[in-house]
């Protein structure tokens, strides 16, 4: 499988491959980021905010802040690449006119799948039951999409910009440098402490999110079908209809399942085929 578009992705890598490079430059991207967590979390109890309060995730403002809270993964990625690999993070983009053309291609193909996809019964007919009113829906919406954005763009830099990048200067077969960083992007998506005996089942569409992301940035040698993708299937997820109460703050509506309930396993194939889907149409919109 040839990919000729994503060398320019590629090019800026290659100068520092080595895997060491990347192993320390993924541990400092996380450290930076766990110690400004803890220093936000830490603001949050000292000022007596408690976004938190409610259950994380489960109010407006708890939702907010830890989608916004990954604008802690930039200062950490920036340091990593500046000092292992001499490179800039505008690397990982790809050419910035490219980018938007083509995030917004497969962006406009998302929302024509998901609006169609809403219309059809899920499994066992399982009912969208209301979820926040329609008012404070609309108050928490644009600043929701702009904690979002913040989200998409931090994962898809560091695993569609950085890792995979990094991977495809050191090996030349997509095995490598894009199951990899799928199976690591699924695998930050483990949580058997809310999912229970559902956990592992949970990864199965994060993984084939990251493989169909990873094509997608190959095929078009930029970053922006990944995260066009990427911000219409969270918020499809996040802020539309939200499948159970953990993470449900800022959605309109919300499935009345929770990550641990076993009729969500009848969820993932749908789940996986609506991702081929958007493939299929995300590859035909981007058609020379």
């Amino acid at each position: 499988m040839r990919y000729p578009a994503y060398q320019r992705l590629i090019d800026p890598a290659r100068p520092h491959p080595q895997l060491w490079r990347l192993v320390a430059g993924l541990v400092l991207t996380g450290a930076v980021y766990l110690l400004l967590l803890l220093g936000l979390f830490s603001l949050d109890l000292a000022s007596g905010l408690q976004v938190s309060g409610g259950g994380l995730g489960r109010t407006p403002a708890s939702a907010f802040a830890l989608l916004a809270s990954f604008v802690c993964v930039f200062p950490g990625l920036w340091l990593a690449l500046r000092w292992l690999h001499l490179r800039k993070m505008r690397t990982l983009f790809g050419p910035a006119r490219a980018m938007w053309r083509d995030g917004a291609r497969v962006a406009l193909v998302a929302v024509l799948l998901y609006g169609v996809s809403l219309l059809l019964p899920g499994p066992d007919a399982v009912e969208p039951q209301a979820n926040l009113p329609l008012s404070t829906w609309l108050l928490w919406l644009v600043p929701g999409c702009l904690a979002l954005a913040v989200q998409i763009t931090a994962e898809e830099l560091v695993f569609r910009g950085y890792v995979q990048s990094q991977l495809a200067a050191r090996f030349a077969s997509p095995l490598a440098w894009m199951v990899l960083p799928a199976l690591l992007f699924g695998a930050l998506h483990y949580n058997p402490a809310e999912a229970g005996d559902n956990a592992l089942w949970l990864l199965l569409p994060a993984i084939a999110f990251g493989l169909l992301a990873a094509d997608l940035t190959a095929r078009c040698g930029n970053l922006g079908p990944a995260l066009g993708l990427h911000f219409l299937n969270n918020f499809a997820a996040l802020l539309v209809i939200a499948p159970g109460e953990a993470m449900s703050g800022l959605a309109l509506f919300q499935l009345p399942l929770e990550m641990d309930d076993p009729g969500l396993r009848a969820h993932m194939p749908v789940e996986i085929a609506l991702l081929f889907v958007l493939w299929l149409g995300a590859r035909l919109a981007l058609r020379r």
